[in-house]
């Protein structure tokens, strides 16, 4: 009996430890199914919040400030991949765009003049109510006006081109019928002050205002030059950032002239095939209420004109820096159509501001082709406009003057170069091209370059995810041909 006894507990204790095992196995199941549910709702709220952002602003900018009809918008770039899944509506009696994916959903506001602005941890309301339209100087009439601030024929005669060469070139730059076409939807060619070649797709015309993406960086730099030149903002002096100026704070020291060179050396990842990155966290994340207050808390990862990183956030805390030099957002704003777009004949260009009301000069300005051509006329002719200087003196030597931390020779002050490196001019980026052109560049095949050497100055727009499809040297090197075959 006893045996028995004791070999029934030892049964029980046998069984009770096998019962503790499957316990604990599927407790350790259940907390990794937990933990992978917790890492995929994660991912899930991320991938939906960073998607409805994008398609509910972007969408907002195509059909508002473009003018382009909702439907194109969600047939092409609004319906492509991932973009695709998520269900959106415009609604234009409001003004307003949203977008959803199960739990997560996002609106965007159009404001007449100043662009789309998502409408995050503020209503449509507050966010109508920030600037004073009423205070912002309308776009003057100036079609009347000869080429290049108005949009009648130049005065003068053009130069003599070839016109069924360059006509053969741009049907290809357009070709659509390809396994591969690249979209592009516009192309502007101003030859010796003379717009010599402009061709639209189907549904884009030449008064409609297209995204810059990047390209949009260097009209941030014009309006720096501006302010800096009224001796406002002092290019070599640290930066007036009110984070930076504890007594210790390494970031005290960091100058106007090294945000522009994109070598301050603060932290700021310019990556967007990752949703965490700081460039999608900034401009479709939580953060984008205060863009240049985001990029502003950044560390730094190495001293000042030690390290090239270029950077969208740095980008938009000059907007800041320059938006603060200012007594109020109505000023600020009124001062980029004053000073830079009105008198150039830009009077289609905008560039949308952050809930703070910062203009987004990384990323959302837009322009028509003609627009970005007059910017570029600009700069060709240092900073002068039909006889009258707009830019300091010395302003745009300053900004495609290759930056001492980039030794590629690749970046001024918010522009891209073709300098090459010192030791080896040759390995430049697009060898094909004169060693002095230099452009502004945006997301999806923007561009925007100039070569003063030839007189010259392209802009192609399009929808180009895909970079393999469009080479704007070769497109350029031809024109040039085509050109001096002329």
């Amino acid at each position: 009996m006893r045996e028995r006894a004791v070999g029934s507990r030892a049964h029980q204790r046998a069984r009770q430890r096998g019962l503790s095992r499957v316990a604990g196995l599927f407790l350790a199941v259940g907390v990794v199914l937990l933990l992978a549910a917790a890492w995929v709702g994660r991912t899930v709220h991320l991938q939906g919040s960073v998607g409805t952002a994008n398609k509910a602003k972007l969408t907002c900018s195509s059909v508002f400030v473009s003018g382009r009809e909702p439907s194109e918008v969600m047939a092409a770039e609004m319906g492509a991949g991932a973009l695709a899944q998520i269900a959106a509506s415009v609604h234009p009696e409001s003004g307003r765009t949203t977008a959803s994916l199960l739990w997560t959903r996002a609106e965007a506001l159009y404001r007449p003049g100043l662009g789309c602005t998502r409408l995050l941890a503020i209503d449509a309301s507050e966010l109508a109510r920030q600037i004073d339209l009423d205070r912002l100087p309308s776009p003057p009439d100036l079609s009347a006006l000869p080429w290049p601030t108005g949009d009648a024929p130049a005065g003068t005669p053009a130069p003599e081109v070839d016109a069924a060469r360059l006509d053969a070139l741009l049907e290809r730059a357009f070709a659509t019928d390809g396994e591969a076409p690249a979209h592009t939807r516009a192309i502007g060619i101003v030859w010796r002050g003379h717009l010599i070649a402009e061709r639209y797709a189907a549904g884009i015309d030449r008064d409609m205002p297209l995204t810059g993406w990047s390209m949009t960086k260097s009209l941030t730099s014009a309006l720096i030059g501006l302010r800096v030149g009224d001796g406002a903002l002092d290019l070599h002096a640290p930066a007036p950032v009110p984070e930076w100026q504890d007594d210790g704070d390494p970031r005290r020291d960091i100058t106007l002239d090294q945000l522009l060179r994109a070598s301050s050396g603060l932290e700021f990842e310019e990556v967007y095939g990752s949703l965490r990155s700081d460039a999608v966290q900034m401009l479709f994340g939580p953060h984008g209420d205060d863009m240049g207050s985001y990029a502003a808390a950044k560390p730094l990862l190495g001293p000042p004109d030690t390290i090239w990183n270029y950077s969208s956030g740095t980008t938009n805390l000059l907007q800041r820096i320059l938006r603060d030099s200012f007594e109020d957002l109505e000023s600020y704003h009124a001062f980029a159509r004053e000073r830079l777009f009105h008198p150039l004949g830009m009077t289609r260009t905008t560039i949308a501001p952050d809930v703070a009301g910062t203009m987004v000069g990384s990323s959302f300005g837009y322009a028509t082709a003609r627009d970005w051509l007059r910017f570029g006329l600009l700069y060709l002719n240092d900073g002068v406009w039909e006889g009258r200087r707009l830019l300091p003196e010395g302003w745009v030597a300053y900004s495609v003057t290759p930056t001492v931390a980039d030794p590629g020779g690749r970046y001024g002050a918010q522009w891209w170069l073709n300098a090459g490196p010192d030791e080896d001019p040759e390995a430049r980026p697009w060898p094909s091209l004169p060693r002095d052109t230099y452009r502004a560049s945006g997301f999806e095949g923007q561009y925007l370059t100039v070569i003063p050497s030839r007189e010259l100055v392209v802009v192609r727009l399009g929808y180009t995810p895909d970079r393999r499809r469009w080479a704007m040297d070769t497109f350029v090197a031809e024109v040039i041909d085509i050109l001096e075959g002329s």
